[in-house]
């Protein structure tokens, strides 16, 4: 039943920025693809090298399409804006989104920018001091930095660098005029190739918001006392960033129109259920559900976790209280969950006579074996792609990338 004091509803686009329905980049008429990522801080750099093979496979099964056929081969790397239709992203997932979509950027561009942002903004600091920067030495003092500003309820890197990042990366990769003079302040919403969406939290409120690139046929509705007024229109590209990021005693949190933002990863680390519910804004208000073929979903890297057995209770305490806090932002149970819901619907939807229109999911995530590694320790990237790399030879996985590179190609 409706209260009958339900909220306003919450401002759609001011500006000129509506959204046109987009071109289905399958090339069918009503047939989508959709992109998740989680979030993970710097450990996201395991999705871009996973998707990167993914869309090498792409272009080269394209390319001896194109070959049998006489045409000849074509030697531009294939973006993943022109091959998904809507992106969702989490914390990394959404700044990886971000460029990805609103930018358009290919994902050799996106891994060298991501492994710039990551450098400058998690390297600890004292003052203008790069203590890593000092060598071995500087390494352990920067580790124990950080932990006494943790312990005293510090935030254990500035918001800055990010922001300087952001500026960055869009004057470097605009989408137009108006991108490369505002750089960061450039509005969010944009008319772009592709759609995409950063998960943010709403701090003391526990709401999750949807900072799209796009203006959906219905607007987003945030019920929080406050959310009601947001005008999304007026977002900028760094406020979205700041807010999809701002990870508790990691980042400041953001502030967006006098309201407080956290990081996305609290609510929804792996946005995959937001992706599936918000494949409506691919259509019209009034067209009928829309087909999606394909869902890539991306992690960013799990450790195998072991059975120990604690040898007193305050040791049993903290391993409880480690493994609560690791189910808080646990991405491979929201995978599960969501698989099994995908067999549920693609059963029914061969029950119902429609075999044809069963939706295909792929789940990519690296396994560190017994190495755990922390979302702000960028030192360890270079481990992480060997990680990643290494996952990406099982026989099983490279099965599921061929599967997925087919099904995207366009021959």
């Amino acid at each position: 039943m409706a209260s009958q004091d339900a909220p306003p509803l919450a401002k759609t686009p001011t500006q000129d920025t509506t959204t046109k329905i987009p071109v289905p980049k399958s090339g069918s008429p009503d047939i989508y693809n959709v992109l998740s990522l989680d979030g993970g801080g710097i450990r996201g750099i395991s999705s871009m090298v996973i998707l990167q093979r993914l869309m090498t496979r792409v272009k080269e099964i394209e390319n001896a399409a194109r070959v049998e056929k006489g045409r000849p081969a074509d030697p531009a790397d294939r973006k993943p804006v022109d091959y998904f239709d809507l992106g969702a992203g989490t914390s990394t997932g959404g700044l990886i989104a971000l460029m990805l979509f609103r930018l358009e950027m290919n994902c050799t561009d996106v891994i060298a920018s991501y492994n710039d942002l990551a450098k400058l903004v998690f390297q600890p600091k004292f003052g203008i001091i790069s203590l890593h920067k000092l060598g071995r030495l500087g390494v352990w003092l920067g580790n124990r930095w950080l932990n006494v500003k943790a312990v005293i309820g510090l935030e254990q890197y500035s918001h800055k660098p990010l922001e300087q990042a952001i500026d960055t990366v869009v004057s470097k990769f605009p989408l137009d005029k108006d991108d490369e003079a505002r750089k960061g302040e450039a509005f969010l919403v944009k008319e772009s190739k592709g759609q995409m969406f950063m998960c943010a939290t709403l701090a003391d409120r526990g709401e999750s918001i949807l900072l799209r690139n796009y203006a959906p046929s219905f607007a987003p509705l945030p019920i929080s006392t406050g959310a009601t007024n947001l005008d999304f229109s007026r977002i900028t590209i760094k406020e979205a960033a700041r807010a999809t990021s701002a990870a508790p005693t990691y980042l400041k949190q953001a502030t967006i129109q006098g309201l407080n933002f956290w990081d996305g990863g609290l609510l929804n680390n792996n946005p995959i259920d937001q992706a599936w519910d918000n494949r409506y804004d691919l259509v019209g208000a009034a067209d009928r559900s829309p087909r999606i073929k394909c869902i890539v979903s991306l992690g960013t890297t799990h450790p195998e976790y072991k059975k120990t057995k604690d040898k007193n209770f305050i040791a049993k305490f903290f391993n409880t209280l480690s493994k609560t806090v690791a189910f808080a932002t646990n991405t491979e149970a929201k995978h599960r969950d969501f698989e099994r819901n995908m067999q549920q619907y693609n059963r029914r939807r061969v029950a119902m006579g429609n075999p044809d229109r069963q939706t295909l999911y792929y789940r990519f995530n690296a396994s560190t074996g017994a190495q755990s590694v922390g979302l702000a320790d960028y030192l360890s990237m270079p481990a992480l792609v060997t990680y990643t790399e290494a996952y990406l030879t099982k026989p099983e996985v490279a099965k599921w990338i061929e599967e997925c590179a087919e099904h995207l190609a366009k021959t």
